[in-house]
């Protein structure tokens, strides 16, 4: 009788240990915590991209540009808004494909792709963008930190092969548009 009970645990287990086992490499596998696009902007010194950003063209129109978390720092916003012309976009962590990527749509009925990396101290974004005429540019925008409060972009062209070209096109320099402090709320005697 002893035999049989130790045989029909053994059994037991035979069966219930492939399935613990699987269990124990998922969940093991699901304790390596996933890198996050905050850990990578931390890692490359780029926090200081976060926030709100204006600037005036060379004719003499305003832009507006936006950098805001989301998600627990897995996912950035992107907002740019001019004169005539608007912008969203969200850029995140491919994880699987290790890059981190920017897709967005303006208010003419245009979209595009592309992808962020670092080019020496700056943050590059390689981005193809299609206007509603179905018209396809490619570029490289060049993001560096002049200071805490000011940012310069330069633009470059991307060729086929994806490269830069070896000297910007044009350049927009943005100032940090301060946070206002909250307003006190006077309380009632």
């Amino acid at each position: 009788m002893m035999r049989a009970k130790t045989e029909t645990v053994v059994m037991n287990l035979r069966g219930i240990l492939p399935v613990l086992a699987a269990v124990l490499v998922v969940l093991t596998a699901g304790a390596k915590a996933q890198q996050s696009l905050g850990d990578l902007v931390a890692q490359g010194g780029y926090e200081w991209l976060m926030g709100r950003w204006t600037a005036t063209t060379d004719e003499g129109d305003k832009m507006l540009l936006e950098y805001k978390w989301e998600l627990n720092k897995h996912l950035l916003s992107v907002h740019l808004k001019g004169p005539q012309y608007e912008y969203r976009g969200i850029i995140f962590y491919d994880a699987p494909k290790d890059q981190v990527v920017q897709v967005g749509v303006d208010g003419q009925g245009g979209n595009g792709k592309g992808m962020w990396e670092p080019m020496g101290e700056k943050a590059l974004l390689k981005y193809e963008h299609t206007g509603s005429n179905w018209e396809t540019n490619r570029m490289g925008l060049a993001h560096s930190k002049v200071n805490a409060d000011t940012m310069k972009v330069e633009v470059y062209e991307l060729n086929s092969s994806g490269e830069t070209s070896n000297e910007p096109g044009g350049t927009l320099e943005f100032k940090r548009v301060k946070e206002k402090p909250a307003e006190k709320t006077k309380s009632k005697a």
